[in-house]
């Protein structure tokens, strides 16, 4: 690796040159002047070890994602040449940055609005077909929920947004969606960590970025875990933290997770997943055109673009069931079990 000095003189020189400076400058007060959200995906205690809004880190890596040239930034934040320095190895040695003769580039999936719709329209395909093989394997699902004896003490209806978007496509699904379609077994390691990263731009008041469904386990107290599945978690969590009311009232209405309803959701979840691996096969050539075409292949591997770009496949294809009455989505954009 070349001395970080003679790379950062190769950056001074080549990167931004796709913008003039006014232009960047825009861009900058505009990234300094939006809202970013930061997800993980990850397992046990595989998280990141450090703060990364700390001293405009994630900033500058959104800066960086834009093509920003780094002194354009250093010259916003009042770096000197040397802080400059640090926060690049700081960031490389974590694993968020690659320092090489190309230049600075993060290796986290980073979104701006425009991009997150992109990405929407990208995969408005594969969704659409997502959600056709849903409402096709639908009967079979509700046979099965009601030969199972579930149907005497639970609603399917008011479980759809569980049972079709978390288990089907989501929660039950990612890891071993991982090892089968993109052959993982370990997420990407960063400081002895392994875990798949995202900064993403959020517009929305409360909700997740882009409207994007995800699935959330944690203690509530001493002795519950509570999960929540949806797209309002910012709000609610905050609430959970400070308002015990509030936290009764969740424990109140949230589904309990027996063991026959876990295994009825492990066994529609295996049953499904050959068809969605199906799908996302046969869309691979065009998944890495996507991939190349919008610039991500500059910044981080195919696993990890894959990864987040199909949180906005599976939740156009949730939106869509919706749409066509084959789910209920909660009021509020949550669905709690515990």
């Amino acid at each position: 690796m070349k001395p970080i000095s003679i790379v950062l003189l190769i950056l001074l020189t080549a990167v931004g040159c796709s913008n003039n400076s006014k232009t960047s400058q825009e861009i900058l007060e505009n990234i300094f002047n939006s809202n970013y959200e930061h997800s993980i995906i990850s397992k046990g205690d595989n998280l990141p070890n450090f703060d990364r809004r700390k001293d405009s880190l994630d900033l500058f890596l959104v800066a960086l994602h834009e093509r920003i040239a780094p002194e354009i930034f250093q010259e916003r934040v009042h770096w000197s040449d040397e802080n400059l320095k640090e926060k690049i190895l700081f960031l490389r040695d974590k694993g968020w940055l690659t320092v090489d003769d190309k230049g600075l580039r993060p290796t986290v999936f980073i979104a701006t609005d425009q991009q997150g719709k992109e990405l929407f329209q990208y995969g408005r395909s594969l969704a659409e077909k997502i959600a056709l093989s849903i409402e096709e394997t639908l009967p079979s699902i509700k046979e099965k929920f009601k030969t199972k004896g579930l149907a005497e003490d639970y609603d399917f209806d008011s479980m759809s947004f569980l049972i079709l978007s978390n288990v089907l496509l989501d929660n039950w699904q990612i890891m071993q969606m991982e090892a089968a379609y993109l052959k993982k077994e370990n997420r990407p390691e960063r400081h002895g960590k392994f875990y798949y990263a995202s900064i993403e731009e959020n517009v929305n008041s409360g909700i997740e970025p882009f409207g994007i469904y995800g699935n959330q386990f944690g203690k509530i107290n001493d002795t519950t875990y509570l999960s929540i599945y949806g797209n309002n978690r910012i709000v609610v969590n905050e609430r959970l933290r400070n308002d015990e009311e509030f936290k009764d009232s969740i424990l109140n209405v949230a589904l309990e997770l027996t063991p026959a309803l876990y295994n009825f959701f492990e066994e529609i979840a295996e049953d499904y997943r050959p068809v969605l691996l199906k799908l996302l096969y046969e869309q691979t050539d065009y998944s890495r055109k996507i991939y190349e075409e919008t610039g991500y292949s500059d910044e981080i591997a195919y696993e990890e673009f894959f990864i987040w770009w199909y949180h906005f496949i599976y939740t156009d294809a949730t939106n869509i069931l919706a749409e066509r009455k084959q789910l209920t989505i909660p009021a509020e954009g949550n669905y709690y079990y515990k």
